[in-house]
């Protein structure tokens, strides 16, 4: 099991006990100023009592911590839509699937290849019209996240290297950084809402009553003004205290990450000089800041910053490369007056620095022991798929009606296949060409590369929109019933969509926290279906037990087979879906355990594991390819 996943992602969701403590210590910094600054003043007026006045205390808790939390809690509603909103902060547009730009197309062709190869759902992608190099990953987890890059790093980059930072974002999606990195902008957001309030109390609102007139002498609107001008003044001073914590807070995400996220890259890619020359490039010729207002608040979210304060959120570039060049990158070796190797070593292990852990072994279709990771060998694979892939089928993949009747396609048996085609000609008029034309190269396809058409496919079914996309999976569900009979291979399909798509639609934050204790009964479940559907009557029981073992439950007879339906398999996986990552790495590694009983790895079985790996969304390469 590829435990760095699994634990990544839930440390992501337990990582916020250093955030919290300086959260609270930027928040009672500010109240215990501006309680100072406002006793200070009244004490000149009404005597020392005002330092212990309860009024005055309980005035300050109150309002600042109101302040704070409303922000702190808006700001936190606004980035867990998605990472699309992020995006839209920072001025992105996102690159459409059908786009014919050269540039664009090459980094949608980089995009894909990594999500096939790893199993993450392809990230829209999104490019800032800035001619700086930058990149970012953002959204709340794999199934919700994009990709952004500035239009200078698709211009001045060649592939290599924009592979290399492509990867590096990929590993902050894993372990999930980009879920910790939102986190981080709503608390920064709710410290340096004291001292926004006070500027524009000072900027705005005093100077406008100042400049008041009316009712002669008696007008107290320039008074008021004066006064408002005064303390919005000794306010924003007071909330500079937060800003200072923001950008600490900011810092304190660890620079550690883009250490190790170079590393992953590397690791990824077995490239170093492809995110060593883009870090090169960025030091010797371009710039990296990115000129968006919103690129302050979001800077820890990028590949690389152009800020070196005290308190800059990434390491020095020189770091980096060094770094990076020990991992045998030669290019910049040499660029830094360093002997290159003979020879590229593979990474060492040194001391200082951060190695990510090495892949799992692979065993047989064992879609567990890569989940989460990037494989050299499988995205070198995918590449090698993608360009045999025919003309016909890259194009219709990206295209709306084209990734519809691929769907189609996949789930069209030869028993009903006649019903099929009538019902897409009245329900799918915009599909049905394709659906013709598109049959014999589909069907050469194998079931396991089907699906990853219809994993390429997801980002034009996500642009059908909640009301064209449930139109679609109107039709689908009817095509599936059209041989009488709904079996694992369309049960496989139905939860890629749900995880590549359906997710997308999702604003609330997904749940993580249950544990596997607590839901035994859906457990087994999901091993008695798997156990029924790939193996012959003398071995289910034994396949049973064998997964139940590997989850340490009590071995029982397997249920009856009239309860092992699809809809209770459903029914399981959807509460399962709610499991800490690590319940749901012991889930699938007992999954896989079920379905290789029999020491025979086939498709069938490889697909089912997928399958509950997509209902857990838990990301799973299309092993298949290898």
């Amino acid at each position: 099991m590829s435990t760095d996943f699994f634990t990544s992602q839930d440390n992501a969701r337990r990582r916020t006990g250093r955030l919290v403590f300086l959260f609270i210590l930027g928040v009672v910094a500010t109240m215990a100023s501006l309680w100072a600054a406002l006793a200070f003043a009244l004490s000149t007026q009404h005597g020392t009592g005002a330092w212990t006045d309860p009024r005055l205390i309980g005035g300050v808790l109150l309002g600042v911590g109101g302040i704070v939390t409303v922000a702190t809690l808006f700001k936190l509603a606004q980035l867990s839509q998605g990472g699309e909103k992020i995006a839209q902060m920072l001025g992105g547009t996102r690159i459409s699937p059908v786009t014919h730009d050269p540039s664009e197309r090459q980094l949608l062709n980089i995009v894909e290849e990594m999500s096939i190869a790893s199993g993450v759902p392809v990230p829209p992608v999104y490019v800032m019209e800035d001619r700086s190099i930058n990149a970012f990953a953002a959204g709340p987890d794999p199934s919700r996240s994009v990709i952004g890059v500035t239009r200078g790093l698709m211009e001045h980059l060649n592939r290599d290297e924009i592979q290399g930072v492509i990867a590096h974002e990929y590993s902050h999606i894993f372990h999930g950084d980009t879920r910790i990195n939102a986190r981080t902008t709503a608390i920064i957001a709710g410290i340096m809402a004291v001292g926004v309030i006070g500027y524009v109390t000072f900027r705005y609102i005093g100077p406008a009553l100042a400049r008041s007139s009316g009712r002669g002498k008696n007008n107290p609107g320039p008074a008021i003004g004066a006064g408002l001008i005064v303390l919005g003044l000794v306010i924003w001073g007071i909330g500079s205290l937060g800003m200072l914590f923001g950008r600490l807070i900011q810092a304190a995400i660890s620079r550690q990450r883009e250490f190790l996220a170079d590393a992953a890259a590397v690791q990824y890619t077995r490239n170093p000089d492809g995110i060593a020359g883009a870090l090169a490039k960025i030091r010797d010729r371009y710039s990296a800041r990115v000129e968006s207002p919103a690129a302050s608040e979001l800077n820890h979210f990028f590949f690389c910053t152009s800020l070196n304060t005290l308190f800059a959120t990434h390491p020095p570039i020189d770091e980096r490369i060094k770094r990076l060049a020990a991992m045998g990158a030669m290019k910049a070796a040499a660029s830094e007056g360093t002997p290159r190797p003979a020879v590229r070593p593979a990474a060492p292990a040194r001391a200082g620095v951060p190695q990510p852990p090495p892949l799992p072994p692979r065993p047989a279709a064992n879609a567990v022991g890569l989940a989460g990771s990037l494989e050299p060998e499988l995205l070198a694979r995918t590449h090698d798929w993608f360009d045999a892939l025919p003309l016909e089928l890259t194009s219709a993949v990206h295209r709306a009606d084209g990734a519809r009747a691929i769907c189609y396609l996949i789930v069209r048996r030869a028993e009903g296949a006649s019903d099929a085609e009538r019902a897409i000609a009245r329900d799918d008029v915009e599909a049905a060409p394709l659906y013709r034309s598109l049959d014999g190269l589909v069907s050469r396809q194998s079931a396991a590369r089907q699906l990853a058409l219809a994993d390429l496919a997801a980002p034009a079914l996500y642009s059908l929109g909640r009301q064209g996309y449930a139109r679609f999976r109107t039709t689908l569900a009817s095509l599936m019933r059209t041989d009488g009979t709904v079996d694992l291979r369309d049960w496989a399909l139905a939860k890629s969509l749900e995880r590549h798509v359906e997710r997308r639609f999702l604003t609330g934050p997904a749940h993580a926290h249950g544990r596997l204790a607590s839901m035994d009964a859906q457990a087994r479940t999901v091993l008695a279906i798997i156990a029924i559907s790939e193996h012959g009557a003398v071995e289910q029981q034994g396949a049973y037990e064998r997964g139940c073992a590997q989850l340490g439950l009590d071995t029982r007879r397997i249920p009856d087979v009239g309860l092992l339906t699809l809809d209770a398999l459903n029914d399981a996986v959807k509460r399962l879906s709610q499991l800490r990552f690590e319940d749901r790495g012991r889930m699938l590694e007992a999954c896989a355990a079920t379905a290789m009983h029999d020491g025979d790895a086939n498709m069938n079985e490889f697909l089912v594991v997928r399958a509950v790996a997509d209902a857990l969304d838990v990301p799973v390469p299309a092993l298949e390819l290898a």
